[in-house]
This record gives C-alpha cells, structure tokens and sequence, in this order.
C-alpha cells in the first residue's frame, strides 16, 4: 500500500470525489480525510500521477508526493 498527500480534502464529499477521480483510470483508492491522503495498492507511475494532478485540480484538489 502506498499513501499520496492530498490537500483541499474537508468532508465526506471530497473523499468521495477524489476515490472517484482515481476510479476513472482504474486506480482502487480509499481517501483518508484525518491524515489529507490517499492509499493506493501500488506505486502511481509518472504519467498516472500527471493525470491525477491535472484531473484533481479541476475539483479544487492537489495530489502530492508520498507520505
């Protein structure tokens, strides 16, 4: 399991959203509000993480490096 920083995260919505935004190119994720992360089965890959920086920012999200 490997955790990403996720700032902008403050509710029960955003989790949803930002598991969602990992869904759509098949990423399984689970959001943790507490700690401002996000856990994924394994290590993203570059253009992954690019694609999940750019789709995240459109909802007000920025994905970080690993925790």
């Amino acid at each position: 399991m490997v955790n990403y920083e996720v700032e902008g995260m403050t509710c029960g919505h955003c989790k949803k959203t930002v598991e969602k935004v990992f869904a759509e190119i098949g990423k399984e994720a689970t959001a943790n509000l507490d700690d401002k992360s996000v856990t994924v089965k394994e290590t993203l890959t570059e253009a992954e993480l690019n694609q999940l920086r750019e789709r995240l920012s459109e909802d007000g999200y920025s994905l970080g490096n690993i925790k």
